[in-house]
């Protein structure tokens, strides 16, 4: 199983829910339509500290090329072009156990 793990801070940090919430749709059409994802969740941090970030997705697939599949779906691109204006830093992590 691979994991993958992407934290992001926002230009309004009080914005995070609505943005984690404008993304819910999507993100369930990712869930249905993207073979290989087993796991999806994007959240809202809540330790709210310098050194946390402010939304942050965890995620699970069957394989790399899984991770590959999703990481070039369009789904996943319109994900992208909705976070991407807002993120100021991005952080990512795959690993696999």
């Amino acid at each position: 199983m691979i994991k993958h793990i992407v934290c992001w801070r926002v230009d309004d940090p009080n914005m995070s829910q609505q943005y984690c919430d404008g993304a819910a749709e999507l993100l369930e059409q990712m869930r249905k339509e993207i073979n290989g994802l087993l796991l999806l969740e994007l959240a809202v941090d809540k330790s709210r500290t310098d050194m946390s970030s402010d939304l942050v997705l965890y995620s699970e697939f069957a394989s790399w090329e899984a991770l590959e599949h999703y990481d070039q779906h369009p789904l996943h691109q319109q994900f992208k072009d909705y976070l991407g204006p807002h993120r100021t830093e991005r952080r990512v992590a795959d690993y696999e156990v």
